[in-house]
Parts: structure tokens; C-alpha cells; sequence
């Protein structure tokens, strides 16, 4: 469990850091360009690179995960870095070519830690709980990033916050030198051959497609409502960047406690109802964005991502019991296209509404896309569940001694 908590603690120093990003670049867009529609589309810059997540996948369980996470956090930082340079010179075209070679990295990264690290570093029976811990304290981190983003940001401008971003991503790559070893896949199937099984196995569990359309339909509309949050923030409502900080950073707080709790919202063996409550909750949140004064709309806020924060740990340990190790790359990278591929159509539809008047039309499609989530996951699938296709021997995966 040392290793399990040097990653939990090493990521979450990262994750503080890259609230910076997700409050600077938008600031800084807004600033050099006053448009609110670019501010948003930086974050699609970012989540558009998980629709070539399937692709990534069959890498990640092909090779090292403790390098190709290291990698993606390298390659993150390097980006991060150059973004203010970019700002300088109002060089916004780079800027998102940056963000977007960005959002490739973060899809190793995150894929090669949470489903291939992250589970070979603590006993299987206490995977519930493990995800719980790590979702929890990683969203605990963004209490005092978007705080003190807010603050770097007033002082010394956004380009000192992307910098301090940079250098979090750098140390959180160099904690796989003390992570244990894991054989890479001891097989020479070709990566298209590699890449069909994934999809195969991904067909063949109704449950597993239930909750990525569920899970993408949610993200269809409140996968870019942060950004879309601060924007309206700066531009109508006038509050400064201390302020929409102190907001977020009370979001980040709700999302952490309801990652915290989620294991102990009901039993381990009923996973699928846990989900449903955490997608619920975030749904009756939503509803609160659609009142007119800011300070509901900022409760509203709390409220949803008190419920997504469940809904992350909940899900992330779903995926975890349910899908074998050795396909874990490539079912997680197809899972993670719809989930997060949503985002950046999420940015653009809220990046268009940003630029309206009053709450029910800037949030509307939040609330509906959210209620649709919990629909989609609920109405079960009357057919019985195929059995799961059952990789070849050759793709298992060996834990190695440290």
C-alpha cells in the first residue's frame, strides 16, 4: 500500500497544479481575445484526444505502464510550459495545438495509471475503497488549487500559474521509480488484432456500454460547465478571478466528500444502484443551475459535483472489479471515448449558450443531459448479458517482484 499512496499523493499534487490550467488559459483567452466561446473551447482542445483513446489502449497494454504514465506526465508538463510563452506573443493557434498534444498525453497517463497501476497496487477485495481514497483526495487537491490559482493569477498573472502547473506534472513522473514492476503483455498480437478484442470484450457487456452512453450523456452537457462557470462568472456576473476560485474550489470540496462516501452508499455487491444514486444526485444539482441568482447557481454547482464525485469513485471501482487486467488498456481507453469524447461537444454547446442571458438558457442543456444520464442507466437491458469474451492466454499480465 506505500506505493499505492506515493501515486495517490504524487497525483494529487499534479491535480492541484492543473486547476491552475483549467483557470488560467480561460482567463488568459478571455483576456486577449474576449471570447467566451474560445475560453470554453480550450477545455474540447483538451478532451478531444480521447476519441483516439481506443487506439492509445491497445499501447498501454502492450508495454510498460509505469513508463507510458510517465511519459504522459512529461509530455503534459512540456505543453503546460509552453503555453505561456505562446500567450506572450497572443500566438492562440499554438496555444490550442499545445492543449490538444496535452489531452493525448493525459489519455496515457491517466489510463496507464488508474486502471493499470492504480489496481496492481492494493488486494484485490479492497479495490471499493482504494478508488474511494484516491478519487477523494484527488479532488480534495482542487479545494486549494482553483483557490490559490485565483490569487496567482491576481498577482502575478496566469503565465505564473501555468508555470507552477508545469512543474507539478515533472514530479509527479518521477514517483514510478519507486513503483513495483509490472511485465508488459508477453505477447507479439498485432495491434489491430489487439485492438478488435478490446472492442469485442466492450460488446460483449451490455452493463459496461450502458454506463459509458449514461456516463457520456451526463458529460454531454456538465463536461464543460466549469469553464463555462467561470466564463459566465467574469463576463456577466463581474466577480473577480479570487472569487470564481473560492467557488470552484467549494465544488472541488463537495467532489471530494462524495468520492469519500461512495463505498459507504450501500454494498459492495450493488455497485449498479451506487451509481444510480451518485447520477441522481448530480441530476437534482443540476436543477439548481437553472435558478437566477448567482449564489444558487453556485450551490447547484456544490450539489452536482457532490454527486460526480461519487459517481467517479463509484464507476472507477466498477470498471476496476469488472474488467480483466489484461484488457484493462483497451476496454477502459473504448470506455473513456464516449465518456470523455463527450466533452468537447459539451464545450461547444455551452461555449455557444455561455453567450446568452439568464441561467435557464446558459444551463439548460446541463440539466437535461444529466436527467438523460440517469434514464439511460436505469432502463436495464431486458436481455440476458452475453458471456464475456475470454482474452488468450498469451495477453496475460504478470505483477513482477519490485
Amino acid at each position: 500500500m506505500k506505493s499505492f499512496w506515493l501515486l495517490t499523493g504524487a497525483t494529487a499534487v499534479s491535480t492541484a497544479g492543473n486547476t491552475f490550467l483549467y483557470l488560467a488559459v480561460p482567463w488568459a483567452l478571455v483576456e486577449s481575445t474576449e471570447s467566451s466561446l474560445l475560453a470554453v473551447l480550450s477545455l474540447a482542445a483538451q478532451t478531444a484526444p480521447y476519441l483516439a483513446a481506443p487506439f492509445l489502449g491497445a499501447a498501454i497494454d502492450r508495454y510498460d505502464r509505469r513508463i507510458l504514465f510517465a511519459a504522459g506526465e512529461v509530455v503534459q508538463g512540456v505543453c503546460v510550459a509552453l503555453i505561456p510563452l505562446l500567450l506572450a506573443v497572443h500566438a492562440i493557434a499554438p496555444v490550442f495545438v499545445a492543449l490538444f498534444v496535452m489531452g493525448l498525453a493525459k489519455v496515457v497517463s491517466d489510463v496507464a495509471g488508474d486502471y493499470g497501476l492504480l489496481p496492481a497496487l492494493v488486494p484485490r477485495e479492497r479495490l471499493d475503497q482504494a478508488s474511494g481514497w484516491f478519487n477523494s483526495i484527488q479532488l480534495a487537491a482542487r479545494f486549494a488549487g482553483p483557490a490559490l490559482a485565483g490569487a496567482v493569477i491576481a498577482g502575478v498573472g496566469p503565465g505564473w500559474a501555468l508555470a507552477i502547473d508545469a512543474a507539478t506534472f515533472l514530479l509527479t513522473s518521477l514517483t514510478v521509480v519507486f513503483m513495483p514492476k509490472l511485465a508488459p503483455a508477453r505477447t507479439r498480437t498485432a495491434m489491430g488484432a489487439m485492438l478488435r478484442e478490446g472492442f469485442a470484450y466492450f460488446r460483449s457487456r451490455p452493463d459496461l456500454q450502458r454506463l459509458a452512453f449514461a456516463v457520456a450523456l451526463y458529460n454531454l452537457g456538465a463536461g464543460a460547465l466549469e469553464p463555462t462557470l467561470l466564463t459566465v462568472g467574469a463576463t456577466q456576473w463581474n466577480w473577480s478571478s479570487s472569487a470564481l476560485g473560492i467557488a470552484v474550489s467549494c465544488g472541488a470540496v463537495a467532489a471530494a466528500v462524495g468520492a469519500w462516501l461512495s463505498p459507504k452508499v450501500l454494498a459492495p455487491d450493488r455497485r449498479q444502484q451506487r451509481i444510480a444514486f451518485w447520477l441522481g444526485l448530480a441530476a437534482l444539482g443540476s436543477a439548481g443551475l437553472l435558478i437566477s441568482t448567482p449564489l444558487a447557481v453556485v450551490i447547484g454547482f456544490c450539489v452536482l459535483c457532490l454527486g460526480e464525485g461519487g459517481v467517479n469513485a463509484t464507476t472507477m471501482a466498477y470498471r476496476q472489479h469488472e474488467i480483466p487486467a489484461e484488457l484493462a488498456g483497451r476496454v477502459n481507453a473504448v470506455i473513456r471515448t464516449f465518456m470523455t469524447g463527450a466533452v468537447p461537444v459539451s464545450a461547444l454547446l455551452l461555449g455557444l449558450t455561455a453567450n446568452l442571458t439568464g441561467s435557464v438558457r446558459i444551463f439548460l442543456p446541463v440539466t437535461a443531459t444529466a436527467l438523460l444520464g440517469v434514464l439511460v442507466w436505469t432502463v436495464r437491458n431486458s436481455a440476458p448479458r452475453p458471456a464475456p469474451v475470454t482474452p488468450a492466454p498469451a495477453m496475460a499480465e504478470e505483477r513482477s517482484a519490485s
